[in-house]
């Protein structure tokens, strides 16, 4: 865990493009699934060619066919969502201008020096800050932390899969886990839409939390500790500049950490699960970089994250839908009637030339089978029966 769970990366100050580490989670392997044995395919007898093909190929081709197919629309989708976040990010660096950009690392160093005087007047007020969140802040934050290990567990799900039933539990949970991923991307991408409209929004509510803040130092200081620390302080920092240095000390964002999660740097930006922390300032929120490196960061975070995301949870759900097709034919056909059932696979005319039955003892290559009616032993009759077999 870094120091400030709430600032963004620092880069080199050298950096001219934002370079990718680990773009994506990691995701338990895939479980191998072996189909249970089947029964002999060949009878007891030699049977004449025909009469136990039981295998659908069209079924098959069918499922083969759909994959090209949803490759297809997933490949014009993203088209079209790449157009979309070119539409939008136009504008967006139109008006993240350097001397915007100037302006706002300005009012970002001016509030940094407010906020710090802020906190030590608060300390000196309520020395006991630390333990009022911890005993009366954490515990809540703690019961959703709670509930989403039980919900969704520790990123580890049962890895033995014995029937199609299992496989499906498996698939799901793992289009779950992506689907969340990719979800946290797309408010990502989202925040970045417009960062200096959404920063100098983020300024400006924050100076007046500062001013509120210092007027109830005095008649309710409690409530500052949550406005202080669990507001202003973790909005602040969430949109510090890049290598900017912050006069706030890191020990007051150091509290609930059984709520802290292991940062995923991609591009710079934490691309990894929240904590219920974080979230309480809202959704991501974007931070004060150089807007000549504004286009990077969006090519890196949508080529490098977003794309690879989006297509894992397509083949996820692919998979899921594959299995469910497979699960739903296999329902239907254990669920069929079984009265008269097979009756008519039986051919109408029957030659008991075609049907021999197999001899265990003997080699079946060389010796494909014998008569099936021993009493018909021509070797131990003196007359010879051209009697030709029974039709039925």
């Amino acid at each position: 865990m870094t120091d400030n769970q709430y600032a963004p990366a620092d880069a080199p100050v050298d950096d001219k493009k934002p370079k990718p580490d680990k773009c994506e989670p990691t995701y338990p392997d895939k479980p191998t699934y072996k189909p249970p044995k089947k029964c002999e395919r060949d009878p007891a007898c030699n049977c004449p060619g025909g009469s136990n093909d039981t295998e659908n190929c069209l079924e098959k081709l069918i499922d083969e066919q759909t994959k090209p197919i949803t490759e297809g629309d997933r490949a014009k989708t993203f088209k079209a969502e790449l157009e979309a976040f070119l539409k939008g990010a136009r504008p967006a660096k139109d008006e993240y201008t350097t001397e915007r950009y100037q302006k706002l690392v300005k009012l970002w160093e001016e509030q940094d020096t407010a906020i710090a005087e802020l906190i030590r007047k608060l300390v000196c007020a309520l020395p006991c800050w630390r333990c009022i969140i911890e005993c009366h802040v954490c515990p809540l934050l703690y019961q959703i932390r709670d509930a989403e290990l039980q919900l969704y567990g520790d990123g580890k799900w049962c890895s033995e899969v014995h029937d199609l039933q299992d496989l499906l539990y498996w698939q799901t949970r793992d289009k779950d886990a992506k689907e969340r991923f990719f979800n946290r991307l797309k408010a990502i991408l989202a925040a970045w839409g417009n960062p200096a409209k959404t920063i100098e929004q983020i300024l400006a509510d924050n100076a007046k939390a500062i001013i509120e803040a210092n007027k109830s130092l005095g008649t309710e200081p409690s409530r500052v500790v949550y406005d202080v620390f669990l507001k202003i302080v973790p909005t602040h920092l969430a949109i510090k500049p890049t290598n900017g240095a912050s006069k706030v000390d890191p020990k007051y964002t150091q509290f609930c950490s059984c709520d802290d999660r292991e940062p995923l740097d991609c591009c710079g930006i934490d691309v990894g699960e929240r904590s219920v922390r974080q979230r309480l300032i809202g959704g991501p929120l974007p931070h004060l970089i150089d807007p000549n490196k504004y286009f990077s960061l969006i090519c890196c975070l949508v080529s490098h994250a977003y794309q690879p995301a989006k297509d894992k949870l397509s083949a996820a759900e692919a998979a899921i839908a594959s299995t469910e097709i497979t699960i739903k034919r296999f329902k239907t056909l254990v669920g069929s009637d079984l009265k008269n059932y097979g009756r008519t696979a039986i051919p109408v005319s029957i030659d008991c030339k075609n049907y021999k039955e197999k001899d265990p003892a003997k080699d079946p290559v060389k010796d494909p089978g014998k008569d099936p009616c021993p009493c018909q032993d021509h070797d131990k009759h003196d007359d010879k029966d051209d009697t030709p077999p029974q039709k039925y």
